[in-house]
């Protein structure tokens, strides 16, 4: 059985415009090339005139010179006017075939003559997949965080932000192989007095840090924060571990931390200023390959100390 013809009017007229688009380039084109082909010989000798004119090497030929430059765009003149032509003619044309192709679009739109799956794409895709998982889960944990604050324990609101920063950070570690880690988490505590003192590292001292290669008991171990590679366990995090002291948060309630003001990835250093505003720094944003041994401040706390 024969197809109709107009059974699919905008695709149709889509691969009409498409193949039309490479031939009118090509015509006009033509015509500006067989219009340079004109002034060959002209505009090289017209651009020795000009540079015989600025070097004023023979002053008392500048007046000979003014008048070859004369004649010479006087000759292409035409030659020019002629492309200028050409070129808004090839300007209207392409237009003129561009809103063709945008309508014919929305005919095809209007007539569903494109699936949605090829427009939109397949519904199980992975990255779907998991946005509406991580979806699924910020919700429910939210109500449940909502049901704990009307019980009366004042903590409902920051319950809620680290649930939802669990949340994403187990989305971001499901695709990705963890590696092999001890049973017991190396806590983020240090024997060192000075980093004790250290209100600002009371106040994260319960997070929970990836074990990783130490050297000697006696050399100070620098805090990290690394997302990518450990899996964060789903138990919700004591509410001791989340800093109320950062007001800045991002649209999923996550806190935002370091000078580009995005969640917690990758390697992190905290800063020992007791009064630092964004507390925690990615190293590529402080332009570091490594963590730091021994104290390390951020500019701002750095000027305040100074």
């Amino acid at each position: 059985m024969s197809v109709p013809a107009n059974l699919y009017a905008g695709l149709n007229d889509i691969v009409d415009v498409l193949e039309e688009f490479p031939v009118e380039s090509s015509r006009y084109l033509t015509l500006l090339h067989e219009i340079d082909a004109k002034c060959v010989h002209s505009t090289p000798q017209l651009n020795k005139e000009i540079d015989r004119f600025i070097s004023k090497s023979n002053v008392s030929n500048a007046s000979q010179n003014l008048a070859n430059i004369n004649q010479l765009f006087q000759e292409l003149m035409p030659s020019l006017e002629e492309k200028m032509h050409v070129s808004s003619i090839m300007l209207e044309s392409l237009q003129h075939l561009t809103s063709r192709l945008e309508l014919d679009y929305e005919i095809a739109i209007k007539n569903q003559e494109i699936p949605s799956k090829l427009r939109v794409g397949v519904d199980n895709h992975p990255a779907m997949h998991l946005h509406y998982e991580l979806m699924s889960k910020i919700d429910a944990k939210n109500h449940h965080a909502q049901g704990a604050n009307n019980g009366g324990n004042g903590n409902g609101s920051r319950s809620s932000q680290a649930l939802k920063s669990e949340s994403r950070r187990e989305a971001m570690v499901a695709n990705k192989k963890p590696l092999p880690i001890q049973d017991t988490p190396l806590m983020a505590t240090t024997p060192d007095e000075d980093f004790k003192d250290d209100p600002n590292t009371k106040k994260r001292a319960n997070i929970a840090l990836p074990p990783r290669n130490v050297g000697p008991p006696d050399k100070k171990r620098k805090r990290r924060a690394n997302v990518s590679t450990v899996a964060i366990p789903s138990t919700s995090p004591p509410v001791s571990s989340v800093d109320p002291g950062n007001p800045k948060i991002n649209e999923f309630g996550e806190p935002l931390y370091c000078y580009c003001n995005q969640v917690a990835y990758g390697e992190m250093v905290g800063c020992d200023g007791a009064s630092c505003e964004l507390e925690w720094f990615h190293l590529p944003c402080i332009h570091l390959d490594h963590l730091p041994k021994g104290k390390w401040y951020c500019d701002d706390c750095k000027r305040k100390k100074s």
